[in-house]
């Protein structure tokens, strides 16, 4: 049985006594809700978290170093980002210079407690993907002396890390390896590219956005904010609608964006019929490929720009920060224009992932087979309403067109007819956030991703409009022997 399939305390690492972990054990829906409401009793107790929502250790050790050494006075709010280049991105969007101090490559921003931009500019960070990695702040800890030693772990030697990762990438994208650019992390690449597009584009009164399906959260958040116009179309699988609105707006629109597949329904949009849809009305088509891989379909022919969050299944551990912008050789588009917004990686990141992603392939390939199996299970079971996946109604024909080799994306998410803590709280898996690792994980959505909308009727009654019922559980289906993890499901699921 793997260590992963258990009771996992709350606030522990996932994965296990790892610095650099990007998920953390939260077991019952209780932790999930006071972790959100930042109870202390909760976020107390966390070794680790999710990098954009949550700031690593290391880092935090790092900030009160440099406010120690800085003597800065604690009417002053500090806050890290990773490198003048993110500066530079974080003072275009801002339009002002604020006031920093730089240690060791990292930056640290000062801003007085009572600055009402306070929020915003953390929002931006987050959005943005200008965060420190905690390989970096540990590499400056090692230096200061502050740390004895690093972290045991393997990595590429000398620096064949960035080559590993373009040579695996574009392979599997069958793009040039020029067209591969490696980020400071997913939210970094989404954003660089939507930002280098939009902007692109506002010459030729092209400022519209258009998201087809409910995207991840930060995926909406910068789409809203940094467009001026945006359009939703929530159903993926009504083309027909959305050509019916290109017809008549798509002279103002600059780029469609959507996750293929969504998050976390699981759904499947003809991506055949929406490239088809975009050269007709010669809008760019971006797509998210986080959930599908490129070993799952030949996502690159049926889009302009693709972006990956490589956290996920391309690091398989859950330990890496970064993320990738793949530029199709047909889309016409310079990949120059994305430099100004790009934030590269850490380059010990880079090296982790340089010996990690080469077993990418073998296990995407072994968590669809988990999935495929997991799916046959819990279609069967009583206290499930509704399965999510790619083999679901429309979803099921639309992937078909791309991959009719059985191979499914290791991704799952189960709507029950209860309440979800009666099942959560007793699943023997790790729980937390995030998703790709060869563990399976699984994560209470709709209260980790939009907690706010779970507290007031309101916000009940849009998320039933939008057909994302707060009882779900998204299961990233992990490499575990399969037998040991429908055990786990059938001792809170029975027949």
């Amino acid at each position: 049985m793997s260590e992963y399939l258990c009771h996992i305390p709350c606030g522990a690492a996932v994965p296990f006594n790892n610095p650099h972990a990007v998920s953390v054990s939260l077991p019952t829906l209780d932790d999930v809700i006071a972790y959100e409401e930042g109870d202390d009793s909760v976020v107390g107790k966390m070794q680790s978290g999710y990098p954009r929502f949550f700031r690593n250790k290391w880092v935090q050790r790092l900030v009160d170093y440099v406010t120690e050494l800085h003597d800065i006075s604690p009417d002053l709010v500090v806050l890290p980002i990773t490198s003048l280049q993110a500066y530079e991105v974080l003072v275009y969007l801002i339009n002002e210079r604020p006031v920093y101090i730089e240690e060791d490559g990292n930056v640290f921003l000062l801003f007085s407690h009572d600055d009402e931009r306070i929020q915003q500019i953390k929002d931006f960070i987050r959005n943005a993907g200008l965060i420190i990695s905690s390989r970096q702040a540990e590499s400056t800890l090692l230096k200061i002396g502050f740390l004895s030693e690093s972290f045991v772990e393997e990595r590429v030697k000398v620096s064949g890390g960035s080559t590993a990762i373009i040579s695996v990438l574009s392979d599997a994208y069958n793009a040039k390896p020029e067209n591969v650019i490696l980020t400071n992390s997913g939210a970094n690449a989404f954003f660089a590219v939507c930002e280098a597009l939009v902007s692109a584009e506002k010459s030729n009164e092209k400022n519209v956005v258009v998201q087809l399906g409910w995207l991840y959260v930060d995926t909406m958040e910068v789409i809203q904010k940094r467009s001026q116009l945006t359009h939703l179309q929530v159903n993926v699988h009504d083309l027909g609608q959305l050509e019916d609105w290109l017809k008549d707006n798509h002279a103002s629109v600059s780029v469609v964006i959507t996750e293929v597949v969504s998050n976390p329904k699981i759904q499947c949009v003809d991506i055949i019929g929406l490239h088809a849809i975009c050269e007709k009305y010669k809008v760019k088509l971006v797509l998210d490929t986080t959930l599908i891989t490129p070993f799952n379909a030949p996502i690159l022919k049926y889009c302009d720009v693709a972006v990956e969050s490589l956290s996920k299944f391309a690091c398989g551990k859950g330990d890496v920060l970064m993320g990738a912008v793949i530029v199709s050789e047909t889309s016409g588009i310079d990949k120059e224009i994305f430099e100004r917004f790009v934030v590269p990686p850490y380059k010990a990141e880079v090296d982790r992932l340089g010996f990690q992603i080469s077993d990418y392939e073998k296990r995407v390939l072994k968590s669809s087979e988990n999935t495929k199996r997991l799916i046959e299970v819990l279609s069967r079971k009583k206290a499930v309403k509704k399965v999510w996946s790619v083999l679901e109604d429309d979803s099921e024909k639309n992937y078909r067109k791309i991959n009719n080799s059985g191979i499914i994306p290791g991704l799952l998410t189960i709507e029950v007819k209860e309440n979800i803590s009666k099942y959560y709280d007793l699943l023997k898996t790790a729980k937390g956030p995030s998703l790709g690792t060869d563990f399976t994980l699984v994560m209470p959505y709709v209260y980790l991703a939009h907690y706010d909308l779970t507290k007031t009727e309101e916000g009940v009654r849009i998320l039933n409009e939008k057909g994302m019922s707060p009882d779900i559980l998204r299961v990233s289906v992990g490499n575990e022997a399969i037998e040991d993890i429908i055990k786990v499901f059938d001792e809170v699921f029975p027949d």
